[in-house]
């Protein structure tokens, strides 16, 4: 999906919107439209989270190579009976992954505090190429009980 390429948008706002796009991520605008990229299947597999002592960690697996960026998207922590998360503010570019997992902790934590136990997390990674962007997949889990 082309987020941004719709039936009633003209080619120059198209690539107007691939530049915002890259504005926003602080990368260099384009003089002339790029071609629309192919995406690979997405890279983000699950969204786990663990909390040993009270000190909570959110990882997503990232079990193949990511596009030329993936943006990192989450909700507010939510009651856990809630199923369906519309706001997903923006929370920075997803980190490298070390060992086919990316620590998506601080990211989270800087824009919303540490959650509740009990609680869910919903997260929604983009790929990003270009400008372009394709469908976002949504991935949520519960916060648990502390372990010691």
């Amino acid at each position: 999906m082309n987020a941004g390429a719709g039936p009633l948008l003209n080619g120059y706002n198209f690539f107007v919107s691939l530049n915002t796009r890259r504005a926003d991520l602080d990368l260099p605008q384009f003089d002339l439209p790029p071609a629309e990229p192919v995406f690979s299947p997405h890279p983000v597999a699950e969204l786990v989270i663990t909390n040993i002592g009270g000190k909570i960690t959110l990882k997503l697996r990232v079990p193949s190579p990511a596009a030329q960026y993936t943006l990192l998207q989450g909700a507010a922590p939510v009651r856990s009976g809630v199923r369906c998360v519309q706001h997903f503010p923006f929370l920075g570019l997803l980190p490298p992954p070390a060992d086919g997992w990316s620590d998506i902790t601080e990211r989270y934590f800087a824009r919303y505090d540490v959650p509740k136990a009990g609680t869910a997390i919903w997260i929604r990674p983009c790929q990003h190429i270009d400008g372009w962007s394709d469908v976002p997949k949504v991935v949520r889990a519960r916060v648990p009980a502390p372990t010691p």
